[in-house]
């Protein structure tokens, strides 16, 4: 009787444990908090990073998820060093991002320009020595363009941890442009009251489901192809664009 008392709570406690594994508390969301990619209102987490992470969850069976809204900085570093668990998040390719951190399917495709402000407008006509901020490790995704100007010593390029903070430096002269997503920085600019020029177009670029899978983790591959298929199903069924669409009219996002 003892005996089947004890492999009773073996056989409970190694259900409990793969259940826990596949739960929310396996996997964490993150998204990047800036407007209307990621904020709060009323407490309550939106924007359209946050909507499809939790599409992502929807898909995957996961309950009681909650999708973090935090700065860039600290996301790269939840995917640098997990070691327990899944984190997953939507990005834009870095150059820190190494063979651990998989990007396998783009979720959306953003206009990408340097802004400036309205009368001291940044263009590709007087760039020289002039200081533009992006996202710390971003500023090789917003175009080779600006990335090879400041290989070669034509811009500077400087480091900021948000998308407000970038727009207040700006406003306050201590640098020439921004680099990032246009319609992010078209949104926030109005918010604050800050006119901006013509931007300067960089390139279109894609962001991407971004997933850190920690080591050991049992069916690593598995839970990879999972939410690679459950982004390619929202994708295909239009959801993620229809999401991207409220927060971000299609003529924001090319213009």
């Amino acid at each position: 009787m003892a005996l089947k008392v004890m492999i009773a709570i073996i056989i409970f406690s190694c259900s409990s444990c793969l259940s826990a594994k596949h739960s929310g508390e396996f996997y964490r969301f993150y998204a990047l908090n800036s407007k209307p990619a990621g904020f709060k209102e009323g407490g309550e987490p939106k924007g359209y990073y946050v909507d499809i992470l939790k599409l992502v969850a929807q898909r995957l069976k996961l309950d009681d998820v909650e999708v973090n809204v935090v700065p860039y900085p600290r996301i790269v570093n939840e995917l640098l060093h997990n070691e327990q668990g899944v984190v997953i998040s939507c990005l834009f390719p870095n150059k820190k991002f190494d063979q651990s951190i998989h990007q396998p399917i783009a979720v959306a495709s953003f206009q990408t320009a340097v802004v400036s402000i309205a009368d001291k407008p940044f263009t590709w006509d007087n760039f020289e020595g002039k200081r533009v901020a992006s996202l710390r490790g971003a500023s090789k995704v917003y175009g080779l363009k600006l990335y090879d100007a400041a290989e070669q010593g034509q811009v500077t390029i400087l480091s900021a941890q948000t998308y407000s903070q970038a727009l207040k430096l700006l406003e306050a002269g201590r640098i020439d442009g921004f680099a990032g997503n246009l319609g992010i920085i078209s949104n926030l600019a109005q918010e604050m009251e800050i006119e901006l020029a013509q931007p300067a177009y960089l390139t279109s670029a894609k962001s991407y489901i971004t997933i850190s899978i920690a080591p050991n983790t049992d069916n690593a591959e598995q839970i990879l192809q999972d939410i690679e298929l459950s982004v390619q199903q929202l994708l295909e069924s239009g959801e993620i664009q229809d999401i991207v669409e409220s927060y971000l009219p299609k003529a924001i996002q090319e213009r």
